[in-house]
């Protein structure tokens, strides 16, 4: 083990500055054993290899040697001080002054960022709820029309067209600003009457009958996704080829066994009240774990290391290039920068945040809770439990689930919602902390 005089002198709440002396016979070590590996490595015309002179190759290759083997001390020291002196980096060292004057200790004085220490105060005294709406009938019968308009019905009609019908159309001519512009082509699928957000389109296809032509005349809109046609004046003449009206389902014994095995429609509206309220508890909630991390981000000022913000939008960038959708604006590195630093700052002080809370109330979940969020997720994917189990076990999964309810509780814990819940047994579950 390398011995050396190390002192750590805060610069910021989130850089330290670490001091260190190495004695001169700890360099010398190091140089001779480099030396020596250096010299049974070494392919020289004229010896064999491992037969090089150590001589020989001191004279030729000392400063290259000297300075490897100063790179390594540098190194581990850098290590050992850490350790010795409790110093967690969040970023990579930076060797600011190294001094290699031979016969002398070696010296060298390196910088890194570290997480500073936080103390949240005024956690328990916060007066956040969630605030849930009533579920009222009408947002029953909205939910219930949604249903029979995704499973409506199209019936070709020869009449003209109205709001709520489907249109198919054939392009005879597209004009852009103009120009004839024959790779602009009719859509693939129904449009609907009423639904377009391009109002002289709409228009132009409402109270038309199959086989009518019309031209349609459009300034399409600068961020218009297709920038063949953004922002440009657009004429384009058509055929109505068909129109469909929509015939929605009746609620009958058929459609209920359909959407769901519901006896009655009532059992249908029952169903639909208990997931609408799932949803609002779940807005209220997350609403009020939003007001509750602003204010406590307000109240207790702390900083985060700068390396940790950019590693942060480092990844908002690789995810905007990794999911950029066709005709998408490409975000550059500068632009993450400028619209996401601040959020990126906010998301990583409230991680410390819930970290330090959950510590200091000894927040943690229970092995039941995730073994219930397991077996929610093994009937999601039709997955027997002990199997998912097994591969989240494995592959880190079950950890990662173990810290977002650990944060859940927290949260709940902040809006006064910390009440314990009773988790169903699961069948073959383990009372194990890895699981």
């Amino acid at each position: 083990m390398i011995s050396l005089k190390a002192t750590v002198t805060t610069k910021e709440s989130w850089k330290v500055v670490i001091d260190i002396e190495v004695p001169n016979e700890e360099v010398v070590a190091a140089y001779t054993e480099k030396l020596r590996t250096s010299a049974k490595k070494a392919n020289i015309p004229g010896f064999r290899v491992g037969k090089v002179p150590p001589k020989l190759i001191e004279s030729r290759f000392k400063d290259s040697i000297r300075a490897e083997a100063i790179e390594e001390i540098v190194s581990k020291s850098y290590e050992k001080a850490c350790i010795d002196n409790k110093v967690n980096p969040v970023s990579e060292a930076k060797v600011v002054k190294v001094s290699t004057e031979e016969n002398a200790p070696l010296t060298c004085t390196i910088e890194t960022e570290v997480d500073p220490v936080v103390e949240i105060k005024n956690y328990s005294s916060l007066k956040v709820k969630a605030d849930r709406k009533k579920i009222k009938k009408s947002d029953i019968d909205e939910a219930v029309e949604n249903i029979l308009e995704r499973l409506a019905e199209f019936k070709d009609v020869d009449r003209a067209s109205k709001k709520g019908d489907h249109v198919t159309v054939e392009y005879l001519r597209v004009l852009v600003e103009g120009e004839e512009n024959s790779a602009i082509k009719a859509p693939t699928y129904p449009v609907e009457v009423g639904a377009s957000s391009i109002k002289e389109f709409d228009k132009a296809i409402t109270g038309k009958r199959p086989g009518d032509e019309v031209d349609a005349n459009i300034t399409f809109p600068e961020d218009y996704p297709d920038t063949g046609v953004a922002n440009k004046s657009t004429t384009i003449s058509m055929k109505i080829t068909k129109v469909a009206e929509k015939v929605l389902p009746e609620i009958n014994e058929e459609f209920l066994k359909k959407i769901g095995d519901f006896a009655t429609e009532e059992d249908l509206r029952k169903r639909i009240e208990e997931d609408l309220a799932k949803r609002e508890d779940e807005r209220a909630k997350n609403e009020a774990y939003t007001k509750v991390v602003e204010q406590l981000i307000e109240k207790n000022v702390f900083d985060v290391p700068p390396s940790r913000v950019d590693r942060y939008l480092d990844e908002v960038f690789k995810d905007s290039e990794r999911y950029k959708r066709p005709g998408q604006a490409v975000l550059t590195r500068v632009d993450v920068e400028k619209n996401y630093r601040e959020s990126g700052i906010n998301a990583l002080k409230r991680y410390r945040i819930i970290d330090f809370i959950a510590t200091a109330e000894k927040i943690k979940p229970t092995q039941a809770e995730v073994d219930a969020k397991i077996a929610e997720m093994a009937a999601m994917y039709s997955q027997p439990f002990d199997t998912l189990k097994a591969a989240f076990r494995k592959n880190g999964t079950a950890n990662r689930i173990r810290a977002d309810l650990r944060e859940q509780k927290t949260l709940d814990f902040l809006i006064g919602e910390a009440a314990a819940v009773a988790v169903a047994d699961v069948s073959g579950a383990q009372s194990d902390e890895n699981a």
